[in-house]
């Protein structure tokens, strides 16, 4: 029967076993041929599967076109990366240590790997790395340029000074084309990841208080204890690292400057731009004619503090009508609403005593955020409070001392107070005007 039917070949085939197992080679080009009682031909089929086959080839082409672009682009960046590193080695470096370290910069290169980054930034990378030694260290890469100014200012300012709360700098190296800064490294990443990090951690009340008076306690040293004083310009959640414990380091000294005063007119020496910072930690005075001091820094570390009370981003998205953390919290007391309702819902329902503690920070914070820099507290007198708050008695015999223990320091200039309560049947002070 092979061959019988040509190309030409119409019409209804015997619905017969003979037919129905015809060789589908048999009926090649006879595509209108058909079996009767609506049966499916082997034609009907061979034509199917053809077309399942040339969709199947098609996308098998397409993966292997993408594959094939992917491994060379992976080859390209292997390639570009390993040559970046080979001229950068091959560059005169100037290296300097400020302890003694086991580790030579070509070892250091060859860290610094897409594995191995642990933090980013617009013109910066951060890179976890570990010797053949077993050092671990954190480096940070900046591409020269525009980052020689804050490369100046870590080393000036990291270089000469030391706090159990404030990072340490290792060392240096620079050339032509990279600078790098070498820190100690800490394991438990930045309070700002704590906080707002994609694995949620449930991080108790004590262990936040620890944090801010460790870091209150870092910009006590620079603003009254190093000479000349040093602004640190950028404090923010992002840059407190945690080490072991959750010991606080304040960290990132690109933009800190140093209060130098003028004999003849007293005014600072650094006039660098006033917009310089973090948006949403940023003083008012940032946006504005006067100058930058501590005061600006203790305006960013109260931005903190609510941070850590709220659980909440100071730029958070989801705060009504798009508001700052500062406005919603003020707005929020001005209305006399219930304050603990601002709190992060981690916080809520604790004993009487951590409420109170909590509460009582909140108030610290308005202080520290309040619009006019003569009106905020210096970060000794910061401290001062925070360790009054947390060193009360926990039991309170009678409302007279409850009063007391309740009552925050009087702010800087005499303000009307008034007094809001609250569900855990706590009262705390607020001025008008920082309400």
């Amino acid at each position: 029967m092979p061959g019988t039917f040509r190309a030409s070949s119409t019409g209804k085939l015997p619905n017969t076993q003979f037919f129905r197992n015809l060789p589908a080679s048999d009926l090649v080009g006879n595509n209108n041929l058909y079996i009767s009682g609506a049966v499916v031909t082997s034609a009907d089929k061979l034509g199917s599967t053809g077309h399942a086959r040339s969709s199947a080839r098609l996308a098998m082409s397409i993966l292997v076109s993408i594959s094939a672009v992917l491994t060379l682009l992976g080859i390209y960046i292997l390639v570009r990366t390993r040559l970046e590193k080979k001229k950068i080695l091959n560059e005169k470096w100037e290296v300097t240590f400020y302890q003694k370290m086991d580790v030579y910069i070509d070892e250091i290169i060859h860290c610094l790997t897409s594995s191995n980054v642990i933090g980013t930034g617009s013109s910066r990378v951060v890179y976890k790395v570990t010797t053949v030694k077993g050092e671990t260290f954190a480096v940070k890469k900046m591409w020269s340029g525009d980052e020689s100014v804050p490369f100046r200012s870590e080393i000036e300012t990291l270089g000469s000074i030391r706090h159990k709360n404030i990072v340490r700098l290792l060392g240096w190296g620079s050339n032509q084309r990279v600078k790098l800064l070498f820190y100690d490294y800490y394991c438990n990443g930045s309070l700002s990841s704590l906080l707002h990090g994609v694995v949620k951690h449930k991080v108790e009340w004590d262990t936040r208080y620890e944090i801010v008076l460790g870091v209150a306690h870092a910009l006590a040293y620079l603003h009254h204890d190093c000479v000349p004083p040093i602004v640190h310009g950028d404090v923010k959640a992002m840059n407190v690292l945690l080490g072991q414990n959750m010991q606080p380091f304040l960290g990132d000294f690109g933009l800190a400057r140093l209060v130098t005063k003028d004999e003849n007119d007293g005014l600072d020496r650094d006039r660098r731009p006033q917009l310089a910072g973090s948006y949403g930690y940023m003083a008012p005075e940032h946006a504005s004619a006067q100058r930058i001091t501590e005061k600006s820094d203790v305006y960013s570390f109260g931005v903190v503090l609510l941070e850590v009370l709220t659980g909440r981003h100071p730029l958070d998205p989801t705060l009504p009508g798009g508001a700052h953390l500062v406005q919603w919290v003020r707005d929020h007391l001005h209305a006399k609403k219930d304050p603990i309702d601002i709190l992060d819902h981690n916080l809520k329902g604790r004993a009487d005593p951590q409420m109170h503690e909590m509460l009582q920070t909140l108030a610290v914070s308005f202080l520290c955020v309040s619009p006019r820099p003569n009106d905020r507290p210096t970060m000794t007198d910061v401290i001062a409070m925070l360790k009054e708050i947390r060193h009360e008695d926990l039991v309170i015999p009678d409302a007279d001392k409850k009063e007391k223990l309740l009552a925050n320091p009087p702010p800087p200039t005499p303000t009307t107070k008034m007094v809001l309560q609250g569900s855990s049947n706590c009262s705390y002070v607020f001025s008008d005007e920082s309400v």
